[in-house]
């Protein structure tokens, strides 16, 4: 009996834990998984700065300024970024300073050039300044101490940017786990290869891994194996001694030829669970041996994919050291009306949107088995349980974006 797809999530998400850790320079830290928490040691800035061209000054010496009183302030020094000041502000006198300069002791305002009139040695200020103004303070950015990132995090370009300033350019990360994929069928040929009568090209093993990729995994195929249980076992031998994780696709439905669950068997795998209540999808068989999982997935295209996204994803995001590795849910709209129905949990590839201030969940035409090619530009799923389809146009659903 098929199992709900809750509970095979659970299932596998209890059957893994995070891969080991490395470190990485901060050229290769894009989209890694940081490995340990991260402070800040130190105020970014760790001065006050400057945030044009323009005069460093007392807001005092302003009050009262107007185009038809304007305020002159003698000029006493000029500052360029990453220069410091040798002389401190006093009534009446003025520093003019490059953007990214340090304030200059004394001085509580700053005022743009272009705000001014002035020579060699004198300001005119046309405005009033209030204390602060213009001032970009030390510690604006990042305060010392302040957690920029918790341990299982991606890696962003904001992030690698705030590493940078604080100095941290090797942080830790988990490393990024192998995945082995595995064709099989004597059906299923090289996609470089033209078909003859009968015969389909692989279009799964690149379907799996860009997948996988997405999600922080490295991978690597294994091969193709046709209806032969020797050589689907020989292929997830190598899996299981070479790669984290091993991913097959066919030959896990009840027919004659659907060899993989008996091969996972001798081949030392305990079956965790074989078919998982949900559209489409259903077709599958994880395994487990000595802690490492055997995801073994149909043949059809678009029920691998999904299966994998939907069940597999979060013990996957798990292994890879996701601090969040569950599917975050949220609700939206179904832009068009589902009419099928049927039993067990039914999973629509779907583009999000917004409308007003409303989100909504396009679900292209083609939701079948077989219909890859209704993922193009997918971000999203929106789910319908046997109760909820078929759905009207504008019911809300529960939504999890890929």
């Amino acid at each position: 009996m098929a199992t709900d797809y809750l509970k095979a999530v659970n299932i596998l998400k209890d059957s893994v834990i995070p891969a080991d850790t490395e470190t990485s320079g901060l050229d290769g830290a894009y989209g890694r998984i940081l490995a340990e928490d991260i402070y800040a040691s130190v105020n970014i800035p760790s001065f006050d700065r400057s945030p044009y061209d323009g005069y460093a000054f007392l807001a005092e010496d302003t009050k009262g300024a107007s185009i038809q009183e304007p305020k002159t302030l003698k000029v006493i020094d000029d500052i360029k970024a990453g220069q410091m000041p040798s002389k401190e502000i006093k009534s009446g006198y003025a520093i003019r300073l490059m953007t990214g300069a340090p304030v200059p002791a004394g001085a509580d305002a700053v005022c743009k050039y272009e705000d001014t009139v002035f020579d060699d040695t004198s300001v005119t200020i046309s405005k009033e300044y209030s204390p602060g103004d213009n001032i970009i303070r030390a510690g604006e950015d990042i305060k010392a101490g302040r957690l920029i990132a918790e341990k299982g995090s991606v890696i962003d370009a904001g992030l690698i940017a705030s590493m940078a300033s604080l100095g941290i350019v090797i942080p830790r990360v988990y490393r990024r786990p192998v995945a082995g994929i595995i064709s099989t069928g004597d059906e299923v040929i090289d996609a470089s290869c033209t078909p003859p009568p009968g015969k389909i090209r692989n279009s799964n093993r690149y379907t799996i891994a860009a997948a996988l990729l997405s999600i922080g995994f490295d991978t690597v195929y294994l091969g193709h194996a046709g209806d032969d249980i020797d050589d689907i076992r020989n292929l997830i031998d190598g899996g299981f001694n070479t790669c984290d994780v091993t991913v097959s696709t066919g030959g896990v439905s009840a027919g004659d030829y659907d060899l993989v669950p008996d091969a996972m068997k001798e081949a030392g795998y305990e079956i965790l669970l074989r078919g998982v209540a949900m559209k489409p999808g259903m077709a599958c068989a994880y395994g487990l041996k000595d802690g490492k999982i055997m995801l073994a997935l149909s043949g059809n295209p678009a029920s691998s994919l999904t299966n994998l996204q939907c069940v597999c994803y979060p013990a996957l995001k798990k292994l890879a050291g996701y601090r969040e590795y569950d599917h975050k849910l949220f609700r939206a709209k179904l832009k068009d009306g589902f009419s099928k129905s049927g039993k067990g949990t039914r999973f629509l590839r779907g583009r999000l949107g917004i409308t007003g201030n409303e989100i909504y969940i396009s679900v292209p035409s083609g939701q079948g088995n077989v219909v890859i090619s209704s993922a193009i530009g997918c971000n999203a799923y929106g789910i319908l349980n046997d109760t909820a389809a078929p759905a009207k146009e504008g019911t809300l659903i529960d939504c999890f974006c890929v």
